[in-house]
């Protein structure tokens, strides 16, 4: 995406058909929600939404990583005081043979 031109209150940018989906929250231009839409010279679309959760997504990124790494730490402690247990296999002479 790149600004081409700025108006009194935003800018004028040239992107690619899947720039425009993925900023709109589409997967690709090839998607078909996104084909439905019918996006055109003339079209307003409102990137708030996508821009909206991209921000929340990015805002908690940090404690993920916290609270994924805190996981991982509890899971090596429990396999560290954990015993090796081994479960034998089923008596397999209960099975009746066909």
């Amino acid at each position: 995406m790149k600004i081409i031109g700025e108006t009194k209150d935003g800018y004028i940018v040239q992107m690619t058909k899947d720039e425009a989906a993925q900023a709109s929250g589409y997967y690709s231009s090839y998607s078909d929600d996104w084909r439905k839409l019918g996006a055109g010279v003339g079209t307003e679309i409102k990137f708030t939404a996508a821009i909206s959760y991209h921000s929340q997504i990015r805002k908690h990124q940090d404690e993920a990583r916290k609270s994924a790494g805190m996981l991982r730490a509890l899971a090596d402690m429990m396999d560290g005081v954990m015993p090796d247990v081994v479960i034998p296999p089923a008596d397999q002479t209960d099975e009746v043979a066909i």
